[in-house]
């Protein structure tokens, strides 16, 4: 299996604010990006914390931790149902980074736990916040990066694409 960098990711609260909605979302995820905080130690970037927002109509978003069967083992690309990718920025080009001494590239890719609410109503909304080391791997320092992340449910469905703008760091 590829070799992911989720070690460098972490969850500060992954899910907060996940209620209940009367209202109807289509059972395709939808995710949107909230916030995005650059934080500086010692005038450095340091951390970036990410806020997105989430809805989903049929509430099947999230792993239980006994989800390891197929399509949800090690080796599938659902075991992981956030994905989060990280891209240098060089002459306005983006470009995944390559992880030093391997063939992969730097992914902040998570699992996130079963958030199915219980009741009549599956519908469900909230936010998932994502606290990451500002430099994607040890030793690599880009000036620019850009981040993307997609989420997928139980059911495979998986939403749209989001893209962050270009941000600039200082290390």
């Amino acid at each position: 299996m590829a070799q992911k960098y989720s070690l460098f990711i972490i969850i500060f609260a992954l899910i907060a604010g996940c209620k209940q909605e009367s209202t109807s979302f289509s059972i395709i995820p939808s995710i949107s990006i909230k916030s995005i905080e650059q934080i500086k130690l010692n005038g450095k970037d340091s951390a970036i914390n990410f806020v997105i927002a989430y809805t989903d109509g049929d509430g099947d978003i999230g792993l239980d931790e006994s989800d390891t069967m197929p399509p949800f083992n090690e080796a599938s690309k659902y075991y992981f149902n956030l994905e989060v990718n990280v891209y240098a920025i060089e002459n306005g080009k983006a470009s995944r980074i390559p992880i030093p001494s391997s063939t992969d590239s730097v992914s902040f890719n998570s699992r996130i736990s079963n958030l199915t609410p219980t009741g009549k109503s599956k519908s469900i909304s909230g936010d998932i916040k994502l606290i990451m080391r500002a430099s994607p791997s040890f030793g690599v320092f880009p000036d620019s990066m850009m981040y993307t992340f997609r989420l997928y449910d139980r059911a495979l469905h998986q939403s749209q694409l989001l893209k962050t703008p270009a941000l600039r760091f200082v290390f």
